[in-house]
């Protein structure tokens, strides 16, 4: 290689690189002959590493790589180039690293003529907790209790991310780059907006109530894109094709972020998967009168027995906790509460 592409390894530390770009830095790093130039170029990202205002810096540039590299070494028999070693924070130790990068991206360049595999990063909320997350392009948000989102480590070339269970989002706008969350039957389509989206697998129904900004709901069975505006949520169920479109309170659907748990002419059901969700118990309903009661309250960091408590003391609410089974592990059970009308 007669010389080396200055503006496409700095275009490889900002996360802007084709494969085209990221085979050319393959074999750039595999060429003994070009030690010294790859010296004096990382030289120069390590030295506008402290001139650069820290604001400036992409830090969550960073969290992308180091996601990569944990999920890629997961994949067995096959290890990915040693050029993606050398991201943005290379920089930080470039002086110290250079030399055994380059030697190593050029024993492993000889010895591995694969396919680059594809990595996957995937953060989960385990059961009766939440968790705010940040995505690499900027966008952030919150996961409930029991849900999972997981997103390619191309994430900035393609955001797309896929969703299990209920999570808000709040997505930066990028004109080309339209934002896609994929769930079991429907993929929401925004540019720059804040929403909520409920997509539990073991839940017929989805739930897709949009706080600001607008977003088209897509699917193979669709006619045409749904288009939302604010204040709208969307109840569909794949199973029968129902959609429903009503006006709500969308700060209140996604109160669960702040810890609130707020019901709104909540039916028994609603009350039961709410409950399930909120405190990781497995809370059914066993009645066969009429269910058309609604419930209306507000609770912010009550334990179960006080919300329990509270609720048979506002309506005409039966509850029966079950005594809770040892396993043969020597765990128990989860706890188990029935529901049902006066």
């Amino acid at each position: 290689m007669s010389e080396i592409d200055k503006q496409r390894i700095e275009n490889y530390f900002k996360g802007e690189y084709s494969s085209d770009e990221e085979k050319y830095l393959g074999n750039a790093f595999s060429e003994a002959t070009n030690v010294e130039a790859l010296k004096a170029i990382l030289k120069d990202q390590w030295n506008e590493s402290f001139t650069e205002d820290a604001d400036n810096h992409q830090l969550d540039h960073i969290l992308y790589k180091l996601n990569y590299q944990i999920n890629a070494s997961k994949q067995k028999d096959v290890k990915p180039p040693v050029i993606r070693l050398i991201t943005w924070y290379a920089r930080i130790a470039a002086v110290l690293l250079i030399p055994l990068l380059v030697y190593t991206g050029i024993v492993t360049h000889q010895k591995n003529q694969v396919a680059t595999t594809e990595g996957w990063a995937e953060m989960s909320a385990p059961r009766g907790s939440r968790i705010k997350f940040t995505l690499p392009d900027g966008s952030f948000g919150w996961l409930n209790s029991g849900s999972t989102i997981k997103y390619a480590l191309n994430f900035n070339r393609k955001r797309e991310v896929q969703l299990s269970g209920q999570a808000f989002f709040d997505v930066n706008h990028q004109d080309d780059n339209t934002f896609v969350v994929k769930t079991k039957s429907l993929n929401i389509e925004v540019k720059g907006t804040a929403f909520d989206v409920a997509a539990y697998d073991n839940e017929d129904q989805i739930d897709v109530t949009l706080e600001r900004g607008s977003v088209l709901l897509t699917n193979d069975k669709f006619a045409a894109p749904i288009e939302m505006k604010p204040k709208e949520q969307i109840n569909y169920n794949p199973t029968n094709q129902k959609i429903t479109k009503t006006i709500v309170t969308a700060q209140n659907i996604s109160a669960w972020k702040e810890g609130k748990l707020i019901l709104r002419n909540a039916s028994l059901d609603e009350l039961a998967k709410q409950l399930s969700r909120w405190y990781n118990v497995e809370v059914r309903t066993n009645d066969l009168k009429d269910t058309s009661f609604r419930y209306r309250a507000t609770f912010e960091n009550e334990n179960l027995e006080e919300v329990l408590r509270l609720l048979k003391i506002t309506s005409p609410l039966k509850v029966k906790i079950e005594e809770r089974e040892k396993q043969a592990d020597g765990s128990f059970s989860k706890q188990k509460i029935l529901l049902s009308i006066k």
